[in-house]
């Protein structure tokens, strides 16, 4: 009965809240619905978001024609060679380019398909020098000439984005240098021999990449790397252990006011008034997951992201939800306990948890970081409880293996309950 009392006393308190009781709730669905927004497009296939891509060709010839067609027959990039209905020029370009307009420009040096033609000639004569009997071996001499392409991207895109543009041109420019090379062969060898040879270049190669997903159930790769599968178990814990803030607050309030003078004299001890916080906003973090998780099954397809697929299933994602409840909101009790003043506990709890979100990968992945920072990462209990939910998510665990999984959480919910209790007896 002392702890029902207690627990209703809670639900009180944040029921005439109405306000903040609100925003617990509806700023955490605006949180997870523009981070998946905003973070949609890195996770799509090129070929869904095509980059556009100045082009300006100064050389005349077959080799720049081609050299255009694949670029623009790779979906990667769709090509703009015009603006305003007039035709672009290097200036034109450049300027472009520097004033942000567009990211990625391209120069086709004039000369260009006149070297190339002469630095692949080179090296199929200097293959097949010596091949025919009675030939002498030759050295054929490779000419001076390092043909070339401009490439000019916006200063303020990031190096990932350079590194990736530059990689997709080389590519569409090593599979035209490996063309000219074997129609050159092709060429030399029927001249040579008197019968055309046929060879198979296959414009996607003879090895195949095929990409799986690795998860202990078949998980389909659209699945694990779409945007709202990853953002909406970062930021739902990101939500959740925000509590800290409602929660200290008002036991700060209780000292300052005095309640908790009154609370002391009532026949019952402090256990049941922690323990009733403890179940009580336990119940409002796991009501605020539930949200989460709808938005991202319901609301997310209506705002033409990837529907939010629930992975293990509802019942390992409805404990993952109570676990993480209570260690964030044991969380809340020793900040609300620890400092004296609401000024105090929401500065160190705001700044507390979002360092912890940092550390913990919730806003960059912990395997870019650096090998001491995934240490200290694996520390942060944020990424506990992200990782038990990408459990679900993405890995598809088992029941079992997610109990196990959850045992640190558990424990960093019940350290920091008892903490609590001490420090408030020793007050």
């Amino acid at each position: 009965m002392k702890l029902l009392a207690s627990i209703k006393k809670e639900w009180l308190l944040l029921i005439r809240d109405k306000g903040g009781l609100g925003i617990l709730f509806l700023m955490p669905m605006v949180l997870v619905v523009v981070m998946a927004v905003v973070q949609d497009a890195p996770f799509r296939d090129y070929q869904e978001q095509q980059i556009p891509v100045l082009f300006v060709n100064n050389d005349s010839g077959e080799i720049s024609e081609q050299i255009m067609k694949a670029i623009e027959g790779g979906k990667t990039f769709y090509v703009i060679d015009s603006l305003n209905g007039q035709r672009l020029d290097s200036t034109q370009l450049a300027k472009s380019i520097n004033a942000g307009d567009y990211q990625i420009g391209i120069i086709v040096n004039q000369g260009l398909g006149s070297e190339l033609k002469q630095v692949v000639d080179a090296q199929v004569d200097g293959m097949l020098a010596g091949l025919m009997p009675g030939d002498e071996a030759i050295e054929v001499e490779q000419p001076n000439l390092e043909p070339y392409i401009t490439l000019l991207v916006d200063p303020t895109t990031k190096h990932t984005f350079r590194s990736s543009i530059r990689s997709a041109i080389k590519q569409f420019l090593s599979k035209l240098e490996a063309k000219m090379i074997v129609d050159g062969l092709t060429t030399k060898l029927a001249e040579m021999t008197g019968k055309t040879p046929k060879v198979d270049l296959s414009s996607n190669g003879i090895v195949q990449l095929r990409e799986t997903t690795a998860t202990s159930t078949i998980m389909a790769s659209d699945v694990a790397n779409n945007s709202t599968q990853h953002n909406v178990p970062a930021w739902t814990v990101f939500a959740m252990f925000f509590i800290v803030i409602p929660l200290a607050g008002n036991m700060v309030r209780e000292r300052t006011a005095g309640t908790i003078v009154r609370l002391r004299t009532m026949p019952t001890s402090m256990f049941h008034f922690y323990a009733g916080k403890l179940m009580t906003y336990s119940t409002v973090g796991l009501l605020q997951a539930l949200l989460m998780i709808s938005v991202g099954f319901w609301l997310m397809p209506l705002l033409g992201l990837a529907q939010l697929d629930l992975g293990s299933g509802l019942i390992p994602l409805l404990y993952v939800s109570v676990v993480a409840g209570f260690a964030s909101t044991g969380y809340g009790l020793l900040i609300g306990t620890a400092f004296k003043t609401l000024h105090q506990a929401a500065i160190f709890g705001t700044v507390s948890v979002v360092i912890m979100a940092a550390l913990g990968g919730i806003w960059v992945p912990l395997y870019i970081m650096s090998d001491t920072m995934i240490f200290i990462g694996h520390l942060s209990p944020m990424n506990w409880a992200m990782e038990a939910f990408n459990d679900v998510f993405l890995r598809g665990d088992a029941l079992l293996q997610i109990i196990f999984g959850t045992a640190k959480l558990w424990l960093f919910g019940v350290v920091c309950f008892g903490a609590s209790l001490i420090l408030e007896r020793n007050r």
